[in-house]
């Protein structure tokens, strides 16, 4: 986020995020960031992604109030 706020020179756009769990081990947590996705992980992943693309295309159509309200509801 901080190269992304950097180039933009703004922190006044709105954020989609995808979560991505956490690492068996706290010590873990940069390998698990940024290192390989393991197979079973991927399905999981290609999930959110759609569901983060479903996402946008509401903020785009409706406006962001309308899409949090829908895709920040417990159990979405």
């Amino acid at each position: 986020m901080k190269s992304v706020t950097n180039c933009l020179q703004t922190e006044d756009f709105i954020r989609i995020r995808v979560g991505i769990g956490q690492p068996k081990y706290k010590d873990d947590l940069i390998n698990y960031v940024i290192g390989p996705i393991e197979t079973k992980e991927k399905e999981i992943l290609q999930k959110g992604i759609e569901k983060a693309a479903e996402a946008v295309l509401e903020i785009l159509k409706n406006g962001i109030d309308i899409a949090m309200n829908k895709f920040n509801r417990k159990g979405n």
